[in-house]
C-alpha cells in the first residue's frame, strides 16, 4: 500500500495519508516490534513511528524519481513526517482526502488483479495470428515500388466523349512532363496543386505498388521497370484511368511468418490491446452497480 501511494502525485500525498493514518486514530500508540516485512535481503533502512521504510521501497522511489538512494530514503521519511502532520490538522471526511483514497484503492486493484496480466507475453496468439492475417501483405509480398503518382482517373463505365476528354488532359500533362530535365516529388505535388491542373482533375496520389496492388497490373508492370530515384513511367492506360509514376523507393520480396513476426507484432499491437484490456475490466467490475447519468445538468463546455 505505501508503494502504491507513493507513485500518487505529491500534491495528493497529505491528504492521502491522512486517510489512511485515520485507520489507526484513537488506538493506544503501539511499542515498535520488528516489522514482518523486512528480511535480511530487504531490511528496513529508517522507521518512523511505527512504519519501516524498506529497502525496496527506496529502490522504487530512485527508480520513479531517478534520486540517489540517500535523496530517495530522506523523500521517504519526509513523507511518513507528512503523513503524521496531515492526521493531525486534515479530517478523514475532507473530500480530498477521500478521493485520494478512492484513487489508491482504483490503483491497487489495477496492480493487483489487471496488471500481472497485462505483459506482453500475455497476448494470446489468436489476437496475434488475427493481426498477422489482417496485415499480411505487410509481411508477405513481392518487390514493392513506392511511387509518387499524377492521375487522371476514368473508370470502366465512363462514357466515350469524357473519357476522350481525359485522355486529352493526361496526354498534356505526359508532355509536360516530358519538357522536365529532372523529376521530383514536390514536381509532382507542384503540378497537382497548380489551379489549372487541378481544374482538369490532375490528382496526386503516393503509393507502394506491387504487381497488380493498390493500382491495376496494367501500371503495376510499368511501375516494376522502375530502378532509381527519378525514374518516370510512361503514359499508362489503364480500367482506373490514366497515369504517370515516378520512383521513390523500394522494399525488397519479404516471406515474414508468423512465428518470424509474434515478437514484431507485440510490440507493435500492445499499448492498443493493454488499453482495451484495461476498458474490459472496467466494465466488468462496473457490472454490478447501477449508474444514472444525468446529461441535463451538464453545462455544454
Amino acid at each position: 500500500m505505501i508503494g502504491a501511494m507513493r507513485r500518487l502525485p505529491a500534491v495528493c500525498w497529505a491528504a492521502l495519508a491522512a486517510a489512511l493514518w485515520s485507520c489507526t486514530r484513537g488506538a493506544a500508540p503501539r511499542e515498535p516490534t520488528a516489522p514482518a516485512a523486512a528480511s535480511r535481503g530487504d531490511p528496513a533502512l529508517a522507521r518512523v513511528g511505527d512504519v519501516d521504510i524498506l529497502r525496496s521501497d527506496v529502490a522504487i522511489q530512485m527508480r520513479a524519481t531517478h534520486q540517489t538512494e540517500r535523496q530517495a530514503l530522506d523523500q521517504l521519511i519526509r513523507f511518513e513526517l507528512l503523513a503524521r502532520a496531515a492526521a493531525a490538522s486534515i479530517s478523514p471526511s475532507d473530500p480530498d482526502v477521500r478521493a485520494a483514497t478512492d484513487a489508491m484503492l482504483v490503483q491497487r486493484l489495477i496492480e493487483r488483479d489487471l496488471e500481472p496480466h497485462l505483459t506482453k507475453a500475455d497476448i494470446p496468439d489468436d489476437v496475434l495470428r488475427g493481426v498477422y492475417e489482417r496485415a499480411q501483405k505487410v509481411f508477405v509480398h513481392p518487390r514493392l515500388v513506392e511511387v509518387a503518382m499524377l492521375n487522371v482517373y476514368t473508370g470502366a463505365r465512363m462514357k466515350p466523349e469524357p473519357r476522350a476528354k481525359a485522355a486529352a488532359v493526361a496526354r498534356a500533362l505526359d508532355a509536360q512532363l516530358r519538357r522536365s530535365p529532372r523529376h521530383t516529388v514536390d514536381e509532382f505535388e507542384s503540378i497537382a496543386l497548380d489551379p489549372a491542373w487541378k481544374e482538369r482533375k490532375v490528382q496526386y496520389s503516393r503509393v507502394w505498388q506491387a504487381i497488380d496492388d493498390p493500382f491495376p497490373a496494367a501500371v503495376g508492370r510499368e511501375v516494376q521497370r522502375l530502378r532509381q530515384p527519378g525514374d518516370i513511367t510512361p503514359l499508362i492506360t489503364a480500367d482506373t484511368g490514366f497515369h504517370v509514376a515516378l520512383y521513390i523507393d523500394e522494399r525488397p520480396p519479404e516471406n515474414i511468418s508468423f512465428a518470424d513476426a509474434r515478437d514484431r507484432l507485440r510490440d507493435q499491437i500492445y499499448e492498443r490491446w493493454r488499453t482495451a484490456r484495461f476498458l474490459e475490466f472496467a466494465q466488468a467490475a462496473a457490472g454490478a452497480h447501477s449508474i444514472e447519468a444525468y446529461p441535463e445538468h451538464l453545462t455544454g463546455q
